[in-house]
């Protein structure tokens, strides 16, 4: 089973999976995990890892539109960790996002392996399930640049390229070793009644926006023209092995969030003091178009 059959069957056993996060009462609880040789390598700063174990839920509560509040952390270390640098640096990300650590686990492990629980307070939880035909689709920030980072981590990029495509390969590595939850934007979209449905970007805008579309028994038309991205990707990525097309649509771990709302992008960027990017459309047909075509979800899938 792909991994989407695999939580509709596990929906049968539990029915309250279903959003990026569980509700309960104003609490907001969610986790996640990240596996040496699965979601990332040893070439990573282990710095950085524990900086984005913190960051994917912290991405989680944001979609929700929920404030942090704590968070308790599982370590299975390999010998070779130094678990006292390992936790301080997640100890200045969890500062940085006003989210407390209050407990966790110790465990020796062949392989270095990470989970949180994270919680946050939300009077009004965003849900995937709350979009409506006639909302615009909307993206918090130019995308592409995660996925571009991964290529050239994972095709070993010469260091003794010209300056321009040297910054842009430092800049989209950095984007996906280190990214920014949108913790600031989430709180903000919860209060706002016109915002009607969301998402963190975690598994592609493909793949993610067919979540929120499934979840809320309607169809998204998207247009190529209006997708917001990443500065130079278009410009350099090309000639750097990157397929643009490919990190823009299908491209993971952006942590960006994907929302929608009856507002126009004029109105709701000047309501959240910061531009977002109006993508296309829900509408009540089924299915995700770009420009007409079928837009299958073609992001990461654990078990693809």
């Amino acid at each position: 089973m792909t991994e989407s059959e695999l939580i509709e069957r596990l929906r049968r056993l539990f029915p309250k999976i279903g959003d990026d996060a569980a509700v309960v009462g104003d609490q907001v609880i969610t986790t996640d995990m990240l596996i040496e040789d699965v979601d990332f390598t040893r070439a990573v700063p282990m710095e950085s890892v524990a900086r984005k174990s913190l960051t994917s839920n912290l991405s989680d509560l944001a979609a929700m539109g929920a404030r942090p509040s704590f968070a308790v952390v599982a370590l299975g270390a390999p010998k070779w960790l130094d678990i006292i640098a390992f936790m301080s640096a997640m100890a200045e990300a969890a500062q940085k996002y006003s989210i407390e650590i209050v407990g966790g686990d110790l465990s020796r492990a062949e392989k270095l392996v990470v989970s949180i629980a994270a919680i946050g307070i939300a009077k009004r939880p965003l849900r995937r399930s709350g979009a409506k035909a006639g909302d615009r689709v909307y993206v918090s920030r130019p995308l592409g640049a995660s996925s571009a980072g991964l290529q050239l981590l994972q095709s070993g990029w010469p260091r003794d390229l010209p300056y321009t495509q040297r910054e842009f390969a430092e800049s989209v590595i950095r984007r996906h070793i280190d990214p920014e939850p949108e913790v600031t934007l989430g709180i903000p979209l919860a209060s706002i009644d016109a915002v009607n449905a969301c998402i963190d970007i975690s598994d592609g805008l493909s793949t993610d926006l067919h979540h929120l579309c499934d979840a809320s028994g309607v169809g998204a038309e998207i247009e190529r023209e209006r997708l917001p991205v990443f500065p130079d990707l278009t410009a350099i990525g090309p000639a750097m092995g990157i397929d643009v097309r490919r990190a823009v649509l299908h491209g993971g771990e952006e942590y960006a969030l994907l929302f929608t709302s009856s507002m126009r992008e004029s109105e709701l960027s000047e309501r959240v003091g910061r531009p977002v990017y109006a993508i296309g459309k829900i509408v009540v047909e089924r299915g995700v178009r770009i420009d007409g075509e079928q837009l299958p979800a073609g992001g990461f899938d654990h078990f693809a």
